[in-house]
């Protein structure tokens, strides 16, 4: 989802372009790695490469940055100057990050230089995509088509993220009033059943003795349950999901999800081959384009992948052979991307299995948020059901004795 939602490491370059002129900024990527492979695709040689900052500095929304590419692909396609265009959106937006932002482009624009090299000096806002199709589009002259792509291509991943927050939002809930339920019963109502069952005198059955633990135990360790949580949660997003081999790991396990890792594939595939065909649509040679895709995926696998393919690629392999030789696309991408570089067409092709992976995430997000209902409400009764039966089976065996 472009821009990465991940947290990305922001680093300061310098080197020389191709003309040999001395050239420097600022770029974000998962690691180091990443950030020298997208620095090669743009043709500089490095010089110096160092961590930045990790944080980024403004908060602006992907839905805010497609909201500006669209409207700025409206005024330049209506004729209106670069510059009267981004006084026009700095005017209308409420956002005072993104107007800062746009008062910096603005600024660096009217110095003479290009849109693309000063989108290249926020990469934690306009990713290499972003910048690749920029690029493009101003030196086929065709700008306010490359914009309009631009736009179709961020609102559409904003559709799709937003289709999938709206699928997983009822569930969420439905667990987070589960929790409550079930916390409030063992903080709360065990407890008296407990000070009932001490003058009884008797042995409690088995079942009764376990809730009555775990009552006692959430009891007299709240306190220290909920800061080690919170902890071990930021020691695993910080520590090891941040080494890029955990993340892969991770990132392949996710893939292996019954219901949920195809539903992940098909999202990551959809992105990929949408982000291909945009970059290949304005005219970037295919070894070139793979570059930004694998930037632009937001997903370790299919990144690593995607920079496998372009090497095969490089040395003659047709793209469809080296997809089918990954194993992460499915059979029906590699088949249509088959027929496009028959065909000549292969934007195209690349657009429509695009399509048509968008449309099985969501029929997969419909039939997964219907199914998750009812078995949330399952497993709620099963477990506050369980519970009250564990507290009442003293008092039953109680009234067999009388």
């Amino acid at each position: 989802m472009t821009p990465s939602t991940k947290t990305q490491t922001l680093y300061s370059w310098s080197g020389h372009d191709a003309n040999s002129q001395p050239v420097g900024g600022d770029i974000a990527a998962p690691n180091i790695s990443m950030a020298r492979a997208m620095l090669r695709h743009q043709g500089i040689r490095l010089k110096t490469l160092e961590v930045r900052r990790k944080e980024k500095k403004e908060r602006i929304a992907t839905k805010e940055i497609a909201l500006f590419t669209r409207q700025l692909a409206t005024m330049l396609r209506a004729g209106v100057p670069l510059l009267q265009s981004l006084e026009l959106v700095m005017r209308s937006t409420p956002n005072t990050s993104l107007v800062s932002l746009l008062k910096r482009l603005h600024s660096e624009i009217e110095t003479g230089t290009a849109l693309n090299t000063a989108f290249r000096k926020h990469p934690e806002h306009f990713s290499p995509l972003y910048c690749s199709l920029v690029a493009a589009g101003e030196v086929a002259g065709i700008l306010d088509d490359m914009m309009d792509k631009l736009a179709q291509t961020l609102e559409k991943t904003e559709a799709l993220q937003s289709k999938v927050r709206s699928a997983l939002m009822y569930p969420a809930a439905l667990v987070t009033v589960a929790i409550a339920v079930v916390l409030v019963i063992l903080l709360a109502v065990v407890p008296v059943f407990q000070d009932v069952f001490s003058s009884f005198g008797a042995a409690l059955p088995l079942p009764t003795q376990w809730v009555i633990a775990v009552s006692q135990g959430l009891t007299h360790s709240a306190w220290l349950v909920v800061p080690l949580a919170l902890l071990v949660s930021f020691a695993w997003r910080k520590g090891w999901l941040s080494h890029p081999s955990h993340q892969e790991r991770m990132d392949r396990w996710k893939l292996r999800l019954p219901l949920v890792g195809p539903m992940i594939q098909a999202a990551v595939v959809a992105r990929w081959t949408q982000t291909l065909s945009a970059l290949l649509a304005a005219g970037i040679p295919l070894v070139e384009a793979l570059g930004p895709v694998a930037a632009a995926c937001d997903h370790s696998v299919y990144a690593q992948a995607s920079e496998t393919m372009r090497d095969q690629v490089a040395q003659g392999s047709s793209l469809n052979e080296t997809m089918a030789s990954t194993g992460l696309f499915p059979s029906m991408v590699v088949q249509m991307c088959a027929i496009g570089e028959e065909t000549g067409s292969i934007d195209n092709m690349l657009a429509r299995a695009g399509a048509l992976l968008e449309n099985e995430v969501h029929n997969q997000l419909a039939g997964l948020s219907s199914l998750l209902e009812p078995v949330i409400i399952v497993f709620l009764g099963i477990v506050v059901g369980g519970i009250l039966v564990a507290m009442y089976l003293p008092i039953f065996k109680l009234g067999q004795v009388f």
